[in-house]
C-alpha cells in the first residue's frame, strides 16, 4: 500500500511500489506452496539484477520463441490456426522442462484465422505468402505512407491511420476509404455509413471475428496463466511503446523512405517524431495501471550501427527515445529496449539515463563493452547466439554462456538471455543455459530447494 500519493512520490518509490506488486502476485492461485515460493524468489532474482545488485545467482531468460511448438511434435501453421495444439504443445514444454527463471508463454503468437479474415498485407505467415513449412511469420515492408502525407498524420493520427494506413495494410478496411472524417461522424451518421454494403460488410466480419478472438485469447490466457502458477514471473506487463522514430520508419515510410526522408525533409521528420512523442506519453504511459509485471519490452528496429550514422542517431532517434525512457521511468516502469542487430557504436550514445532506470537486452552487440560502458549505469541482457543455441552442442552453449557471465555478472546487473528467439532445435541446449546460470553465475550460496 502507498504511503503517500502517487504524484508527491520519486521514480524510485513508484518503482518499489510496483515491484512490489509484482512480487506479491495478488489473485495468483499457486498450485503450491513451492511454487509460490519459487515465484518469489525468481522475482526478486530479476529485481535486484535490474537495480544493479547481486542476486543469489544470475537470472536467465530462455530464448524459447517458437520452440514448444516444434518440440510438441506441431508447426508454426499449426499453432497460427489450431489454438488447442497451441496450448498443448506450450503446456508440455512447460511440463518437460522444468526450471526456468521466466516464462513468456505464446502471447506473441498471431491468429492466423484472423490475420487472413484482415487480409494483413504487411505480413506473410506459413500458407500465407511462404511455404507451409515456414518456421515464423515475416514482416512485409513497404511505403504505406506517402511523403507528403507527414502533415495530414500529424494533424490527426486516429484518422489518419482508419482512413489511410488501415486500408493499405489490410484488405478488410479497404472501404474505410469512403468514411469521412472520423471527427466529423455525429450520432445518426453512422447508420447511414452503414448503409454502404462494403463499409457494413466490413463491422459485420469484424463482429463475426469476436467468437474466434475470443477462442485465441483464451488459449493464451490459460498458458500465461498456468506459468504464473506455477512459479514463472511474467517477464512483461508494461505498456507497449517503441521508438518515435521506428513508429515512421517500420510501418508507415519502410527502410527507403525513412532514409530519404532524412536529407529530404528532416524537418518535417522531426515534427512528427516530436508529435507521435507527445500521443506515446499522454496516451499509453501517464498513469498506466498497476499490472503484473512492470517491464516494458521495447523491441527497437532502425536504430542500430548500420541503418544511420551516429550524427543522426543523435538528432533523429535518441532525443525521442530518452524522452520515452524518462517518461516510464516516472511512472516507476522499466523500460527494456531490445537492440535489434549491433549497438557498438551507440554505447557511449545510450548513458544518459537515471542509474538502474533502463534494462539494455542486446542481439549482436560486444557484451564486453557493454559491461565496460554500461555497467554501472543499467542492466544490461544477453546474448547467446540462437545459431548456437539451435544447432551447436550441449558444451558450446555452455561455454557461451560461461563467457558471458564471467564477463558481465561481475558486480551484478546482468541476466543471461539469447541474442534471439529460436524455433527447432535440442531441448538439452535450452538446459545447458540454465545450467550454466547455476555453475557460473553464482553470486552466492543458493539456499536450499532454490533449484527448483
Amino acid at each position: 500500500m502507498a504511503t503517500k500519493p502517487w504524484a508527491e512520490m520519486t521514480w524510485q518509490e513508484k518503482r518499489e511500489e510496483r515491484f512490489n506488486h509484482w512480487l506479491s502476485a495478488p489473485g495468483v492461485k499457486f498450485v503450491s506452496a513451492e511454487s509460490e515460493k519459487l515465484y518469489k524468489e525468481r522475482a526478486t532474482r530479476f529485481i535486484k539484477a535490474i537495480k544493479l545488485e547481486e542476486p543469489d545467482r544470475v537470472p536467465v531468460m530462455l530464448p524459447v520463441g517458437s520452440f514448444p511448438a516444434y518440440y510438441g511434435g506441431a508447426d508454426f501453421h499449426t499453432i497460427l490456426y489450431d489454438y488447442n495444439e497451441l496450448r498443448r504443445t506450450w503446456i508440455k514444454f512447460m511440463d518437460d522442462f522444468g526450471d526456468m527463471d521466466t516464462f513468456m508463454g505464446p502471447a506473441l503468437i498471431p491468429s492466423g484465422r484472423i490475420s487472413e479474415a484482415l487480409d494483413i498485407k504487411v505480413m506473410k505467415w506459413p500458407g500465407h505468402g511462404v511455404g507451409k513449412d515456414a518456421t515464423m511469420q515475416q514482416f512485409v515492408e513497404g511505403e504505406y505512407m506517402n511523403p507528403d502525407e507527414y502533415d495530414k498524420l500529424i494533424m490527426d493520427p486516429s484518422d489518419f491511420n482508419l482512413r489511410v494506413t488501415l486500408p493499405r495494410t489490410a484488405g478488410l478496411f479497404e472501404s474505410f476509404k469512403k468514411l469521412p472524417p472520423i471527427r466529423m461522424i455525429q450520432g445518426a451518421m453512422w447508420v447511414g455509413l452503414l448503409a454502404e454494403p462494403d463499409i457494413r460488410k466490413t463491422f459485420q466480419t469484424l463482429m463475426d471475428l469476436s467468437d474466434e478472438f475470443r477462442q485465441w485469447q483464451a488459449a493464451i490466457n490459460e498458458v500465461s496463466d498456468l506459468a504464473v502458477a506455477r512459479g514463472y514471473p511474467s517477464f512483461r506487463g508494461g505498456p507497449f511503446v517503441g521508438a518515435p522514430y521506428d513508429y515512421f520508419a517500420d510501418l508507415h515510410r519502410g527502410t527507403r523512405g525513412i532514409a530519404m526522408d532524412l536529407h529530404r525533409r528532416p524537418e518535417k521528420l522531426l515534427e512528427a517524431i516530436e508529435s507521435q512523442l507527445t500521443l506515446q506519453i499522454n496516451t499509453l504511459i501517464k498513469n498506466f495501471p498497476m499490472t503484473s509485471c512492470p517491464i516494458c519490452l521495447m523491441p527497437l528496429h532502425k536504430g542500430d550501427d548500420t541503418f544511420m550514422s551516429d550524427e543522426q542517431f543523435d538528432k533523429f532517434y535518441w532525443p525521442s527515445l530518452r524522452a520515452v525512457f524518462l517518461a516510464l521511468i516516472d511512472e516507476g516502469l522499466v523500460p527494456m529496449p531490445f537492440a535489434e542487430g549491433k549497438y557498438n557504436n551507440r554505447l557511449r550514445q545510450i548513458t544518459d539515463t537515471p542509474k538502474s532506470g533502463v534494462v539494455w537486452y542486446f542481439d549482436q552487440t560486444d557484451m564486453g563493452r557493454a559491461k565496460k560502458i554500461l555497467g554501472g549505469v543499467s542492466c544490461i541482457v544477453g546474448n547467446v547466439p540462437a545459431s548456437t543455441v539451435m544447432t551447436g552442442t550441449r558444451a558450446q552453449v555452455k561455454e557461451n554462456c560461461r563467457r558471458l557471465i564471467e564477463t558481465c555478472a561481475p558486480g551484478g546487473g546482468y541476466i543471461l538471455a539469447g541474442g534471439a528467439h529460436i524455433d527447432k532445435g535440442d531441448i538439452d541446449n535450452l538446459r545447458a543455459m540454465m545450467e550454466a546460470a547455476y555453475e557460473y553465475g553464482t553470486y552466492r550460496p543458493v539456499s536450499a530447494g532454490a533449484a527448483g
